[in-house]
């Protein structure tokens, strides 16, 4: 746009250089122009006339024409002026008069002549203004004309700038208004497909929860039934061991009773907090609180054997509480993650870290860690530090 302008501008001041150029050209041609003019007047004199410039043909012609006329006049009248006198005068004139009658026609004859050059150099004079004139009125009209086409230049420049400046602008503001358009559209279809995906996604974990809740409804109905029935067994047994010591020996019957339902309680208690207490990370059910205040001594009171089994079924019992809460899919068919757990010695997990697996199953498999919170505490320090920091392996099985 703006080489566009500069180029108009550029034009217009080259248009005025040539015109101005070309003036000042026909000044210098018309002073070195000239015409030599004859005397007039009986061909007297050797004086020549500058001619005018760029002198019209026709009236030169025309001029000259006129003045022969006046010359062939002049000579009739000389003719006929002595004869006029001759006519009046009838004494015949004296040499002396003849002289000065021939001195006063050459005065007269050379005054006509001095009048007709003053009037010749008056209308050169005349006409080489007139043309001056022309020529300046010329110069100052292609003047005036290249400025105005100069000027008409600019203005239909600045005009076409600002013309392509309001399109280039409503161009930008269409463009950018297409542009908002477009991310709205998409802003909103990512919208719509992020709700659709979350809606769905609820509703199958809600699907799934539900489903889970009732298996697990079902599971700890049948557990405590089963510790419920242990429990009576247990306490069938003791009883027969009570009255089967009584009836050896008082004193040995109780020692032996003693020692033994101690060891059973123990058992019962720990089987109970195993079996039929809450699995998610609260109070025990019936005996888990005599089952935490007798832990600590358990393990010593095991052999090597028992100690090794209740740690496993604490493992069990820890692996089983978490996965609870693991939410299952079809697509993990064939894949395993490990997480790694820090537990506290009340059951808290501390921390858990993602020990290897594909993201799919361990982002399914750490949710799980995290929504536990707790687990049940450990029967014993032996166990709690044996298991205080388990790998927990997740898989569809």
């Amino acid at each position: 746009m703006r080489n566009n302008r500069q180029k108009k501008q550029t034009s217009a001041l080259l248009i005025s250089v040539v015109l101005h150029g070309i003036l000042f050209g026909l000044l210098i041609l018309s002073s070195l122009v000239y015409h030599p003019l004859e005397v007039m007047g009986g061909g007297e004199g050797d004086g020549d006339m500058m001619g005018a410039v760029m002198v019209d043909t026709g009236s030169a012609a025309q001029e000259w024409g006129r003045i022969q006329q006046q010359k062939k006049g002049q000579a009739e009248k000389t003719k006929k002026e002595p004869e006029e006198v001759i006519e009046k005068t009838e004494p015949k004139p004296t040499v002396d008069e003849q002289k000065l009658e021939q001195e006063r026609l050459e005065q007269q004859k050379e005054q006509q002549r001095q009048k007709q050059l003053e009037q010749q150099k008056a209308k050169q004079e005349a006409e080489a203004k007139a043309k001056q004139e022309a020529l300046e009125k010329a110069k100052q009209e292609a003047e005036a004309k290249a400025k105005q086409e100069a000027e008409a230049a600019k203005l239909k420049a600045e005009a076409e700038a600002k013309r392509l400046a309001a399109a280039a602008k409503q161009a930008e503001q269409e463009a950018k208004a297409k542009a908002e358009q477009e991310r709205i559209a998409k802003e909103k279809a990512l919208q719509a497909e992020k709700a659709k995906v979350e809606k769905e996604a609820k509703e199958k974990a809600e699907k799934d929860a539900k489903a889970k809740a009732e298996r697990d409804a079902k599971e700890k109905a049948e557990q405590e039934a089963k510790a419920k029935a242990e429990r009576e067994a247990k306490e069938k047994a003791e009883k027969d061991a009570k009255a089967k010591a009584e009836r050896e020996a008082k004193e040995k019957a109780e020692k032996d009773a003693k020692a033994k339902a101690d060891a059973k309680a123990k058992q019962a208690a720990l089987d109970d907090f195993l079996n039929g207490g809450d699995v998610g990370g609260g109070s025990a059910s019936k005996g888990g609180n005599a089952n935490k205040g007798g832990s600590q001594g358990s393990g010593a009171a095991m052999g090597a054997g028992d100690g090794g089994k209740v740690g496993d079924q604490y493992a069990g019992v820890i692996k089983k509480e978490i996965k609870r809460r693991f939410i299952k899919d079809p697509s993990f068919a064939g894949k395993v993650c490990s997480i790694r757990i820090q537990l506290a010695r009340d059951g808290a997990i501390l921390g858990y870290q993602r020990v290897s697996g594909p993201d799919d199953i361990c982002a399914a498999a750490l949710s799980a860690v995290a929504r536990t919170k707790k687990v049940p505490a450990a029967p014993s320090d032996e166990i709690y530090n044996k298991y205080k920091n388990p790998i927990i392996d997740f898989d569809l099985k």
